[in-house]
């Protein structure tokens, strides 16, 4: 069966270089990617660990932390941030890839995922980074987070 990719992507005004940290520095992704889920990313650079402590709220059902482990895959400073998340939750590999550009004296961020086997899996996927991408937007504007 072939896998399917989700793909979001939204226009930020804000420099790529305040874009950037605030997707690849653990502290900032913690404030608006689910808010109020840590992140744990101690070095950044290709190979290396990253820990994502998804933590209930209003978008996301349960009622304990899932801790969620991956691992970096590639760095490209100002431009791209991919992890490849452990299958140990669903069976499947999954890559995560954050890609930053200029545009229009702004930055556009695109995220994709690769590795969904279902449409399901991959409509709530999609819902869920459309939200993120809205939150990324009004933190790095300044503004209160929608979600």
């Amino acid at each position: 069966m072939d896998q399917l990719t989700v793909m979001r992507s939204i226009w930020i005004q804000a420099s790529r270089e305040r874009t950037w940290e605030a997707v690849t520095e653990a502290k900032q992704l913690s404030l608006w990617f689910a808010p109020g889920s840590p992140w744990e990313i101690p070095v950044m650079e290709a190979g290396a660990p990253v820990l994502f402590h998804h933590s209930p709220n209003r978008y996301h059902e349960g009622t304990e932390v899932v801790t969620l482990r991956a691992t970096i895959e590639k760095v490209e400073p100002l431009r791209l941030f991919a992890i490849r998340w452990e299958p140990e939750q669903s069976g499947v590999s999954r890559v995560m890839t954050f890609a930053l550009a200029e545009e229009n004296d702004g930055t556009r961020v695109t995220i994709t995922e690769s590795g969904y086997e279902t449409q399901r899996e991959l409509e709530l996927t999609e819902e869920g980074y459309s939200f993120s991408l809205e939150n990324l937007k009004a933190y790095v504007e300044g503004r209160e987070l929608p979600y």
